[in-house]
C-alpha cells in the first residue's frame, strides 16, 4: 500500500504514498517502448481494488467512526436495488417487507449491499473487537455518505476510473490494439475482446466496473457487451486459499524466519509506533512474540486514513507510512519471495491461467482468430500482487532461501497493477545467443508434470505443439522447434515500471534492442515454470481440505 521505488525518469502521477503511480504516455515514452515494428498480442492486467474504508474500526485515535467518503457510491447502490425491486428490506424475524422510511439515523439505503458482507477482517489480520466506538477529536455522524467496513470509497472509484482510461489511452488510443468501442461476439453475446474477472468482494467488483468505465466511456449501465466472471470463494485463484492444508504451517514458518532476519527492522518500527500515543493500545494489542504479523493491522488502517488526507498526528507522515508498509511487506511477501513452493500454493493456479492467456494468444495470433480475447483484467487484491512480484523475481531469484529478501520490498499500493504484455516482433533479429536451458530437450520432449518443478523450462500448461512451428514453409512440423517462439516477447509491467525477470537478463534471453525488460517467450515460460502446477498437483501439494 505505499510506493514502489520509481525510476528517476518516472514523471509520477501518485497522490501521496499509498497511492499507485502511473507514468505520462507521452511521444517520447510510446516510441521508446512501443517502436513501429512491435505489436501487442494479448495483454494479462491483474489490479489491487481502489482506496477503501479499513477493514474494521479498531483505532479510534486516528480513525473516525462512520467514514463518510461514500456518497456516490452508496447513490449508485440505491439506484441498482430500486431497478431490481429490493429496496425494501425485509424483516428478519418475519421474512416480510415493509418500506423503510427515511430518517436522520436510518438512510433508507443504507448497508442493504453490505449488510452480509461486512467484510470484517478483525479475525483475519488482529486482535480484538471492530467497534471501538468514537475517538477523542472524532466528530462524525451517520450521513448517506457513510461507508461499511472494507467499502471502496468515492476517491477509490476515481482512481479506478483513471487507471482504465489510462490504459485507453495506452491501448486503445495510441497503439489501437483495442477497438475503440467494445464488439459485440459473432454470436450476439458479449465481447470476446475482454475477459473480466473480479473476486466476490464488492470492492473488486466495483473497481472493476469503474475501471470498464475508463477503459470504454459512455456505454449504457449495465451493458450487456461485458460478461464478468466471479468464482466461489472456495474454489478463487487469485488470493491464497485457506482451505489448502499446507499454507498455514508453510506461511507460519516463513513468518518467523522473517521476524528472525529482520528483528532489527521491525523493532525499530515497534518501538515507534509505542511512542505515538494514537498508536500505542492497538501495536500494544496486536503484537506478541507468539503472533509473526503486528504491522499489517495497523497498516490497514493507517494507509486508509493516509490515502484519504484525514488528520493524522504528525509523527504519521508519508516516510512512516512508508517504513510501515515495507515491515507489513516482510510480514507478508516475504514467504511466497523465500518458498517458491509457497509461492505456488499461494497464487501458482492463477500464474497458470495467465500462461494460458498467452498460449491461447501465440496459438490465435498464428491462426489469425480475430475472436480472441486480447485482454484479461482480474479485479484483485494486496493479496494477489505481493505473491505475484515474488514469482516475477522482483528483487531477486525468488524461492533462494540463501538470497537477501529484495531492497524496497513494499505493500502494494491502492490501484496498483501488474500488466504482462505479450509482444511480437517479426523484423528483429533473435538474439544471437542463447541461453543455456533453451536446448534442454527432457523439459520439452516429455510431458512437463513429470520433470521436477526447479527444472522445468516451460510451465505444465504449455503445449508441446507450440514449439511445432515453421514460420519457413508455413506450416507445423513434426519435431520440436527450439526456435519456433522467436517471435514473441514478454514484458512485465509494475504500475510505472518494468520488472527485470531474473532469467531474461541473461544474453540470448531479452530484446536485443528493448532490452532485459522484455523477455523472449521462453525466458518468461522459464521464470514462471516452477510456479505453475497442474489441477493435480495443486491438490496434492496443498493437502486441499
Amino acid at each position: 500500500m505505499a510506493p514502489s521505488p520509481v525510476p528517476s525518469n518516472s514523471d509520477a502521477t501518485a497522490l501521496n504514498a499509498t497511492q499507485a503511480r502511473l507514468p505520462r504516455l507521452t511521444p517520447d515514452f510510446i516510441a521508446k517502448h512501443y517502436p513501429r515494428h512491435v505489436s501487442v498480442v494479448h495483454v494479462n492486467v491483474i489490479n489491487r481494488h481502489g482506496e477503501r474504508t479499513p477493514g474494521n474500526h479498531k483505532i479510534p485515535a486516528i480513525s473516525p467512526e462512520h467514514w463518510n467518503l461514500c456518497e456516490h457510491g452508496n447513490t449508485l447502490h440505491a439506484e441498482f436495488l430500486r431497478a431490481v425491486g429490493l429496496l425494501t428490506p425485509q424483516d428478519p424475524a418475519t421474512g416480510s417487507g415493509a418500506q423503510m422510511q427515511p430518517s436522520a439515523h436510518t438512510p433508507p439505503w443504507h448497508n442493504f449491499i453490505f449488510n452480509k458482507e461486512t467484510r470484517d477482517m478483525s479475525g483475519l489480520i488482529g486482535n480484538g473487537s471492530s467497534s471501538a466506538g468514537k475517538g477523542p477529536n472524532d466528530g462524525s455522524v451517520r450521513t448517506t455518505a457513510t461507508c461499511a467496513f472494507g467499502q471502496l470509497t468515492d476517491l477509490g472509484r476515481v482512481s479506478m476510473t483513471a487507471l482504465g482510461a489510462h490504459m485507453r489511452a495506452l491501448y486503445v488510443d495510441a497503439l489501437g490494439f483495442l477497438p475503440s468501442t467494445p464488439r459485440q461476439a459473432a454470436d450476439g453475446g458479449p465481447t470476446n475482446d475482454l475477459y473480466l474477472r473480479a473476486t466476490t468482494y464488492t470492492r473488486t467488483f466495483e473497481s472493476l466496473q469503474q475501471m470498464l468505465g475508463g477503459l470504454y466511456p459512455n456505454q449504457p449501465l449495465g451493458s450487456p457487451l461485458f460478461c464478468v466472471n466471479v468464482r466461489p470463494s472456495a474454489h478463487e485463484t487469485v488470493y491464497p486459499g485457506f482451505g489448502c492444508a499446507s499454507l498455514r504451517p508453510l506461511f507460519a514458518h516463513f513468518n518467523a524466519a522473517a521476524r528472525k532476519q529482520h528483528a532489527g527492522e521491525l523493532d525499530n518500527i515497534y518501538a515507534e509506533m509505542l511512542r505515538i500515543p494514537a498508536l500505542r493500545r492497538q501495536v500494544e494489542t496486536e503484537h506478541s512474540e507468539r503472533r509473526s504479523r503486528f504491522t499489517i493491522p495497523i497498516m490497514d488502517t493507517v494507509a486508509a486514513v493516509h490515502a484519504h488526507a484525514l488528520p493524522m498526528p504528525e509523527a504519521i507522515d508519508d516516510a512512516f507510512v512508508t517504513r510501515l508498509a515495507q515491515a507489513s511487506a516482510i510480514e507478508y511477501q516475504h514467504s511466497a519471495w523465500k518458498s517458491a513452493s509457497l509461492a505456488r500454493m499461494v497464487i501458482g493456479r492463477l500464474v497458470h491461467e495467465c500462461v494460458g492467456h498467452i498460449v491461447a494468444a501465440v496459438e490465435g495470433d498464428r491462426a489469425a482468430d480475430d475472436q480472441r480475447p486480447r485482454m484479461a483484467i482480474y479485479s484483485a487484491h494486496d493479496t494477489t500482487l505481493g505473491p505475484l512480484l515474488a514469482v516475477m523475481g522482483s528483487g531477486g531469484d525468488p524461492g533462494d532461501p540463501s538470497a537477501e529478501t529484495p531492497e524496497g520490498m513494499v505493500w502494494p499500493q491502492f490501484a496498483s497493477s501488474m500488466r504482462i504484455e505479450l509482444l511480437k516482433d517479426a523484423r528483429s533479429p533473435r538474439p544471437p545467443v542463447r541461453p543455456a536451458w533453451e536446448d534442454d530437450q527432457k523439459d520439452y520432449s516429455e510431458d512437463a508434470s513429470m520433470v521436477p518443478f526447479e527444472k522445468r523450462v516451460r510451465p505444465v500448461n504449455v503445449p508441446k505443439t507450440l514449439y511445432r512451428w515453421s514460420s519457413v514453409a508455413g506450416r507445423e512440423t513434426a519435431e520440436r522447434n527450439p526456435r519456433a517462439l522467436r517471435d514473441y516477447y514478454v514484458r512485465v509491467w509494475y504500475n510505472d515500471r518494468t520488472l527485470q525477470l531474473p532469467t531474461c537478463r541473461d544474453p540470448g534471453a531479452h530484446h536485443t534492442q528493448l532490452g532485459p525488460s522484455v523477455c523472449t517467450l521462453d525466458g518468461f515460460f522459464k521464470q514462471v515454470a516452477r510456479f505453475v502446477p497442474s489441477d493435480k498437483e495443486a491438490a496434492a501439494e496443498c493437502r486441499v481440505d
